[in-house]
């Protein structure tokens, strides 16, 4: 069913409109990376012995590195926590600052960054202690992913999309 401008109930689609909002993810057991790097390390020397001196190189070391190395990504995979960012008009930072005379620039941010995330709900004093516990490149992301909920149009990448079929590329039946 085609909607044709007769048709068209704007305040319905103004009532169901919502603002842009991005998502990110970050880990709690980030210094995980850390270990895996020496694990990655360990088991590319393993093998080399294995392969070099079989009979002199510990049977099963590179099976038993592979099986600390799986234990821990998937720690660091299950510490994943993601977020979802609304962006703010300018006027609306302003407001903030307006309403905050006496906050620093930093408790400002905070408190904007607040009320960004949308999901899970943080206050103020818990973006700081997330800004502090997850390290600058990861917050780097939160922030990232603000700025583009707040400037950037919504596009939906289509490399993620379902490959359309077209005559000769072999999905035709």
């Amino acid at each position: 069913m085609s909607v044709t401008p007769k048709d068209f109930d704007l305040d319905a689609w103004l009532d169901g409109a919502d603002r842009p909002q991005r998502s990110v993810t970050v880990y709690q057991k980030a210094g995980l990376i850390a270990e895996l790097d020496e694990l990655a390390s360990k088991i590319e020397h393993a093998e080399a012995d294995e392969e070099l001196e079989p009979s002199l190189s510990e049977v099963g070391e590179s099976r038993r590195l592979r099986a600390k190395y799986a234990e821990a990504a998937k720690q660091f995979h299950d510490s994943a926590l993601t977020l979802r960012i609304q962006g703010h008009y300018e006027y609306e930072k302003q407001e903030f600052k307006d309403a905050n005379k006496d906050a620093t620039e930093g408790e400002l941010g905070r408190l904007i960054l607040a009320d960004a995330i949308t999901s899970p709900r943080f206050t103020p004093a818990q973006v700081r202690k997330l800004e502090k516990v997850i390290g600058p490149a990861q917050f780097g992301l939160i922030f990232n992913a603000y700025h583009q909920a707040s400037t950037a149009v919504p596009v939906v990448s289509a490399v993620f999309l379902p490959k359309s079929s077209t005559a000769g590329d072999g999905a035709e039946l």
